[in-house]
C-alpha cells in the first residue's frame, strides 16, 4: 500500500511539469541579438534617467540657502554614522526647516522630474516591446506609473531632498520602504 501511495503521489506531483512541457503556447525564445538590443536600450534609457536625476539634484541644491545646505550636510552626515537612522524623522526635520518658497520649488522640480521620467519610461517600454520576438506577450503594463499610483506616492519636500541628496544606499532613488524603483 505504501508503494502504491508513493507511486500515486509521484505521478500527481509530475502532472504540472508534464503539462508545462506540453505547452505549445509558450512564447518564442529571444535570440542573442534581441537580448543585446534590449540590453543596449535599457542601458541607454538608464543613462538618460540618471541624467534627469542629476538635473533634479542640481535644481534642489540651487534652491537651498547656504545655511540650509550646511544643516542638510550635517544631518546627512549624522544619519550616515547612526546605527539606526530614523529617515522619516530626518525628512520631517528637513521639511520643517525649509521656507515655503524652497519647499514649493523643490516640489515643482520633483514633479517635473516625475513627468519627464514617466515619459522616458513609456518610451523605453515601447521600444523594448518592439524588440521582443513576434508572438511574445508584452511584459509590462505600466500600472506602477499610472496617475492613481503616482498620487499614492505624494512626498513632502523634506523626503524629496533627503532621497535626492543623500549618498546612503537606503535613502537613494530606491528609498520607498521596499523602491522596486521609485523616483525621488
Amino acid at each position: 500500500m505504501n508503494k502504491s501511495f508513493f507511486s500515486l503521489a509521484l505521478a500527481v506531483s509530475m502532472l504540472p511539469a508534464t503539462a508545462l512541457a506540453q505547452n505549445t503556447n509558450a512564447p518564442p525564445a529571444m535570440t542573442d541579438q534581441q537580448k543585446q538590443a534590449m540590453h543596449a536600450t535599457f542601458e541607454r534609457y538608464g543613462a538618460q534617467e540618471q541624467q534627469l536625476h542629476q538635473q533634479m539634484r542640481y535644481q534642489i541644491l540651487s534652491v537651498l540657502t547656504p545655511v540650509h545646505r550646511r544643516e542638510l550636510a550635517s544631518l546627512i552626515g549624522s544619519l550616515a554614522i547612526d546605527p539606526n537612522p530614523d529617515l522619516q524623522a530626518a525628512a520631517t526635520r528637513i521639511d520643517r526647516a525649509l521656507s515655503s518658497s524652497e519647499r514649493q520649488r523643490i516640489l515643482s522640480a520633483h514633479q517635473s522630474f516625475m513627468t519627464q521620467s514617466l515619459a522616458l519610461h513609456q518610451q523605453m517600454r515601447t521600444e523594448m516591446e518592439s524588440e521582443l520576438p513576434a508572438g511574445h506577450p508584452n511584459w509590462s503594463n505600466g500600472s506602477h506609473n499610472s496617475p492613481e499610483h503616482q498620487q499614492q506616492r505624494q512626498l513632502d519636500a523634506g523626503t524629496i531632498v533627503l532621497m535626492t541628496l543623500s549618498p546612503h544606499p537606503s535613502m537613494g532613488p530606491g528609498w520607498h520602504g521596499g523602491p522596486g524603483m521609485m523616483h525621488p
